[in-house]
């Protein structure tokens, strides 16, 4: 065999040898590459599960905030319509002029409970709103439910509210009126 011939069978092994290490590392490479794919395909499972599992915590975290924004503002109710009850008892359609002086000082004992009560059922709905607001309750259910309690509390006419509600601009209660002015925005 002459030198020539050495050297092309010499190539010619090299280059059998690099095409089946070539050959070998594809497969190696296909093969990880299928590993990788079935890896991020299940890592994706597991991260949609995870995803599912933080919205439905984030519902039933939204259900509890509704339900206990609901137990705040009726107990509020209560005790703002003992009180009104309690009042409505001594007074019993008569003006005050026309009650006795021991019942004039019971509603006067009477009237700064009264204003605290009402004070507590409006930050009820304050807290209330500032949730709606910070998209810490469902929104459209949120609106059903306090629509018209709203536009009552901020309804000029209403006296039990006219203290702490109007005027608006020295009113504390900002979250109720933001409410208010989204829903009614288009109505003015």
């Amino acid at each position: 065999m002459t030198a020539d011939q050495m050297i092309a069978l010499g190539s010619a092994a090299i280059a059998l040898v690099s095409m089946v290490v070539t050959i070998w590392f594809s497969v190696k490479s296909s093969h990880s590459s299928q590993k990788s794919l079935l890896y991020s395909e299940q890592a994706n499972e597991h991260a949609k599960a995870a995803n599912a599992f933080a919205n439905r915590a984030n519902e039933i975290s939204i259900g509890q905030t509704e339900t206990a924004l609901r137990e705040q503002i009726t107990s509020a109710r209560q005790r703002m319509e003992e009180l009104n009850y309690k009042m409505r008892d001594i007074l019993r359609g008569r003006d005050r002029s026309q009650l006795s002086d021991e019942e004039n000082n019971h509603i006067d004992s009477l009237e700064p409970s009264w204003n605290s009560t009402v004070e507590n059922y409006l930050n009820a709905y304050e807290d209330a709103c500032g949730k709606y607001l910070d998209n810490k309750t469902d929104r459209q259910r949120f609106k059903k439910m306090y629509i018209r309690e709203i536009r009552n509390i901020c309804d000029p006419h209403r006296k039990a509210y006219e203290r702490h509600m109007h005027p608006e601009s020295t009113s504390h209660f900002e979250a109720i009126w933001k409410v208010y002015k989204e829903w009614n925005r288009y109505e003015e």
